[in-house]
């Protein structure tokens, strides 16, 4: 290999890695920049206290975030310049175990893209997780003026149920997903009692979490209570209008966006609770964030 053939591999060993840093913070800021001008379009989060305020922070910290980074890479590139101007190309010769370190190097390289690729899904679905139940309980608590009881993030063995509602007559156990619509996309989900059917995709799992949930609460009832309790399983998908066809309002699990509290209360079909009885199922959910605490 020649002295030119080396300095073109040293030079791009060299700033590569500095180069694809500076192109992965600022795909995040991107994909960022666009996740956030969905959801002000698609009402999960449009209104949720200090939403404005929230999102101002974040932009700030992205742009701290982003000047940060092009400090320290403009001065690698400004000290990598200077010492490529300083070495003497023509003497330059790569070893077996030069060789070698540039391959760890790119190898590593590869796996940290990799992790930073699983990283930035994990951020996103978690953050449009967070704000779907945010949004999704603020329309729950206002149930409490209709005299419902309401509990977030009930603690149980090794996963939460994301809200509990006590109603009249029936025990709600409701799941909160997700789900983004892609632009362009109607914001419509058929429910047909067994499958949810998107613009695009079908799913089943949510429903079938949403029933172990309420299945896992309705025996723990029964177990402290003494008598069984009905226990609703709910799957709420805020963002999303909900269009039952045949076969859903005969189903187990009920399938609801935010804005339909006639049709969630509706589901409580059962006689009312006898007030000491109702006592004890409230008092016996809070006995779940105790027992979280011991």
């Amino acid at each position: 290999m020649g002295p030119g053939s080396m300095a073109a591999v040293a030079l791009i060993a060299t700033s590569l890695p500095l180069a694809l840093a500076l192109g992965v913070v600022w795909w995040q800021l991107r994909q960022g920049r666009l996740l956030n001008a969905q959801d002000e379009a698609d009402d999960v989060a449009a209104k949720l206290p200090a939403e404005r305020q929230r999102r101002r922070i974040e932009t700030r910290s992205d742009k701290i975030q982003w000047l940060t980074v092009q400090m320290l890479i403009a001065g690698m590139l400004a000290w990598l310049a200077v010492v490529a101007s300083q070495i003497p190309w023509d003497e330059l010769r790569l070893t077996w175990i030069d060789g070698a370190v540039l391959l760890v190097a790119a190898g590593w390289v590869v796996m940290t893209l990799r992790q930073l690729s699983v990283l930035w899904e994990e951020r996103r679905g978690g953050g449009d997780g967070v704000r779907a139940e945010v949004a999704v309980a603020r329309r729950l608590d206002g149930l409490q003026a209709l005299g419902c009881q309401v509990f977030h993030e009930v603690p149980v063995r090794d996963f939460d149920i994301d809200h509990v509602l006590i109603g009249a007559s029936a025990v709600f156990a409701i799941e909160t997903k997700a789900r983004r619509r892609g632009n362009g996309l109607s914001a419509e989900v058929r429910y047909d009692g067994q499958t949810l059917h998107f613009p695009h995709w079908a799913e089943t799992r949510p429903l079938e979490q949403s029933r172990m949930q309420a299945q896992w609460l309705a025996e723990y009832l029964r177990e402290q209570l003494g008598q069984p309790i009905p226990v609703v399983p709910v799957l709420c998908l805020p963002g999303w209008t909900v269009l039952d066809e045949p076969g859903a309002e005969q189903a187990e699990t009920r399938v609801i966006d935010p804005n339909a509290e006639p049709r969630f209360l509706a589901a409580d079909r059962h006689a009312a609770f006898d007030p000491a009885l109702r006592t004890r199922v409230i008092e016996t959910i809070h006995g779940l964030y105790r027992k979280l605490a011991t």
